[in-house]
């Protein structure tokens, strides 16, 4: 619950679909004005069951946020992924929310499902009592489906109660499909025995027999009767119009409100409710029911929604490729300000396009209730937009406006070769198929754009990482040969008229005898400790570099005193060495030159400078001993 509003969370797949996104409208509908809300999580696709790796679309179920979910319905008919279903209903338990499933039986659970059963054995009922058909012939969906068994299996038992045969040479089969239904149709007419009426267990097989009993010169309904089931927009449009079953979404919308009101009463049991079919008559079976639309008008909006989403297609391509052209969030926020993305926010894992987007363990780590979140886009911010972090429970900002204007919320996952990114949530004004339809559009675009710019910062940051291992000592991690004089080559072209360059030499005193006596590993740490040192203690700015085993060298430009540099060496390792718990002393030797004005010293001068003056200090300091 937020605020006074309930929130139910409804599991989908395909919402741009027409039945799908019927549902989605007619349960807000009926919801709204009972102080419920819609959060929807849908998948672009539907993935069937299968085994591997999961789908990433799925990640959108990790974002769901039981403590604020009061119910959690399941369209399992559309998902159409055993396991992924078991899982949602496994995680709504455990967290103590009913559950509503759109499907099959599962125990614990509330069904609800269309009455298949009695929606196709009203249809049969009606050939034989209306149209006293005793000649009818069932056209079956693929064998051993489940939707197809419960319609095949309400023929056989309505025949049977009429006394009339129902042997298997009434039965075909078409696969639900245009093809498999034409060849099976084309069988029934070369046996010679045509029956009344073909029953088809959808309607696209029976616009398939319409098509073929036509192409033979057979009237329908005249010849042969036709009726199908589903009631899909396209036979509005067929001559004559196709008789069929309805699954009407208002009225799974009204059984889920009538469910959605005792759900306190129902919750923990294993309940059944069945949502009923009508009769939807035209004109295959022989009535005068409803007649054919204007196909031209369907036609025209359809033609709108084409050029629509291919305008649109041309505009996110656009968007796509500016912002892999990015280099930072800021500007892929930036690229995001387009008319074309309305009524939308994008949330992605911070570390995915974060400032860590290029480094290893990207992702989601962490306790969910504790992680960040990265508010990429918000439509409703049009102007000066700048990306900014969200606790991951906060879902979407200004969240009670759009429930207390009734707004359903459809998340949809962002994820980029298996990776989740976080998701895309949708909150349109207008809960029309225009708008659903553009789901899938936008979500993919956004999938190849932000996918790809990570893909890129990777790749750039990989790169950088491999110059700096070109360009870096190992063990110390100052600058070797190669990398100190190209960066020396810069400082030399960027240095203020008449600078001067101050050069310090810091050569490891004693290194082959603590390699000797102590191993080579307190000879690394030795000659750590001196790069170290000399990190440390030269001015900031300088340019530093290990050049040779144990010989080290600073420059930096301005003046420094030598006698102060030693000094400074000489007190560090004192503090050193008294700190270390080592059995020996580590000693540096210091050499110090600085140049005249505006002088250019190439590596090897500034070596041969400053090493001159170092080993001078080195055998002061063994004379001294």
């Amino acid at each position: 619950m937020i605020g006074d509003r309930k929130i139910i969370a409804v599991c989908v797949a395909r919402i741009q679909d027409e039945a799908t996104h019927q549902y989605i409208t007619e349960l807000n509908k009926a919801v709204s004005p009972k102080g419920y809300s819609l959060f929807v999580y849908n998948t672009c696709s539907t993935v069937g069951q299968v085994t591997g790796e999961v789908d990433p679309q799925f990640y959108i179920y990790d974002y769901m946020d039981y403590a604020v979910i009061d119910a959690v319905i399941i369209f399992e008919d559309v998902i159409r992924n055993a396991m992924v279903v078991e899982e949602l209903i496994h995680r709504a338990k455990t967290h103590g929310k009913p559950v509503i499933v759109m499907g099959e039986r599962h125990e614990g659970c509330i069904n609800i499902k269309y009455d298949e059963e009695n929606g196709f054995a009203d249809m049969v009922r009606h050939m034989i009592e209306v149209h006293h058909m005793t000649k009818l012939h069932f056209m079956a969906g693929i064998k051993g489906n489940q939707f197809s068994e419960y319609r095949l299996n309400s023929f056989k038992k309505v025949l049977q109660e009429y006394g009339l045969p129902a042997d298997e040479s009434r039965i075909s089969y078409g696969d639900f499909w245009t093809g498999p239904a034409e060849e099976a149709m084309e069988r029934i007419i070369a046996s010679g025995d045509l029956p009344q009426a073909v029953l088809c267990a959808n309607d696209r097989m029976a616009m398939a027999v319409c098509s073929v009993l036509q192409r033979h010169g057979l009237r329908v309904p005249e010849d042969v009767a036709v009726t199908g089931y589903d009631g899909i927009v396209e036979i509005s449009f067929t001559a004559p119009r196709i008789t069929s079953v309805i699954c009407d979404a208002q009225d799974l919308a009204g059984k889920t409100v009538e469910v959605l009101q005792r759900i306190h009463e129902l919750h923990g049991r294993t309940e059944t409710f069945l949502s009923p079919l009508r009769l939807c008559i035209a004109e295959t079976c022989g009535c005068y029911g409803e007649t054919t639309q204007n196909a031209s008008d369907y036609m025209n909006k359809m033609n709108d929604y084409i050029y629509r989403l291919q305008n649109e297609e041309i505009d996110l391509a656009q968007i796509t490729e500016q912002i892999l052209r990015c280099e930072n969030v800021e500007q892929v926020a930036e690229r995001m300000k387009h008319p074309i993305l309305y009524d939308m926010c994008c949330v992605v894992e911070k570390d995915f396009v974060g400032e860590n987007a290029g480094s290893e363990g990207c992702g989601k780590e962490g306790k969910k209730e504790e992680r960040e979140m990265l508010l990429l886009f918000d439509s409703d911010i049009p102007e000066a937009f700048v990306p900014y972090s969200v606790p991951v429970k906060e879902i979407i900002p200004h969240l009670h406006y759009m429930l207390e204007n009734n707004r359903v919320m459809v998340f949809n996952a962002l994820h980029h070769v298996g990776v989740p990114m976080g998701y895309v949530c949708f909150f349109f004004s207008e809960l029309n198929r225009s708008n659903y339809m553009k789901i899938p559009q936008t979500a993919n675009a956004l999938n190849s754009a932000i996918g790809g710019y990570r893909s890129l910062r990777q790749e750039h940051a990989l790169t950088q990482r491999i110059n700096e291992m070109y360009k870096t000592d190992t063990l110390t991690g100052l600058y070797n040969r190669r990398g100190f004089v190209g960066e020396y080559r810069k400082m030399l072209e960027t240095r203020p008229k008449g600078s001067r360059l101050s050069v310090i030499m810091a050569d490891l005193d004693y290194l082959k005898q603590i390699n000797d006596r102590y191993g080579h590993k307190e000879g690394d740490f030795a000659i750590h400790a001196t790069a170290r040192a000399l990190e440390a203690l030269t001015p900031e700015g300088a340019l530093c570099t290990r050049f040779g085993g144990d010989e080290m060298l600073a420059v930096c430009i301005g003046v420094v005193s030598a006698e102060k540099v030693k000094a400074e060496f000489e007190e560090y390792f004192r503090n050193f060495n008294e700190n270390s718990g080592k059995e020996y002393n580590v000693e540096v030797s210091v050499g110090v030159y600085v140049s005249a004005e505006d002088e250019e010293l190439g590596f090897e001068e500034l070596v041969e400078k400053s090493d001159t003056l170092m080993y001078a200090e080195k055998k002061k300091r063994k004379s001294q001993r």
